[in-house]
């Protein structure tokens, strides 16, 4: 006999209001009513603590993290509000850090997720070409399997 399936109760879901966020909101609810799973959704806001010793004139940089961290807990609510499927069970979460993929991997393994759904493609152009894609990194490091979701 093989091993057994591991079981999913949790499942993450690193958000970033882009575009493709509610196709993948929508089939990760999807996913988690046939498992009956609880969804863990985040939303990381890149912190701008490694930016606090650079000499920028009149730009609060400590009241500006503040401000797009409520921002985001304010989408966050009314994102979910407008597009989570009826009926799944669900928790959200922003959460700051300096690496997207770092965060969202750190915080699965902190909340016990079982499995990682992702978008294959986020925002693009600049960011992307210098940070690289989040879903790869993800993909390759996560301690829990990941399963990623191309937009059509």
């Amino acid at each position: 006999m093989g091993n057994p399936e591991p079981e999913i109760k949790k499942i993450l879901v690193p958000l970033d209001f882009s575009g493709n966020s509610i196709m993948l909101i929508k089939k990760a609810g999807k996913v988690a009513q046939e498992l009956g799973a609880e969804l863990e959704v985040v939303h990381v806001v890149e912190s701008l603590a490694p930016y606090m010793g650079f000499a920028v004139p009149h730009i609060p940089l400590d009241s500006m993290g503040k401000d797009l961290y409520a921002h985001a807990e304010k989408k966050m609510e009314s994102f979910l509000e407008e597009n989570m499927p009826a009926g799944v069970p669900h928790q959200a979460k922003v959460i700051t850090g300096n690496d997207a993929a770092a965060e969202i991997i750190r915080h699965a393994e902190e909340n016990n997720c079982d499995l990682i759904i992702i978008a294959t493609q986020g925002f693009k152009g600049l960011p992307k070409f210098l940070f690289g894609s989040v879903a790869e990194r993800v993909l390759k490091q996560a301690h829990c399997p990941v399963m990623t979701v191309k937009p059509r």
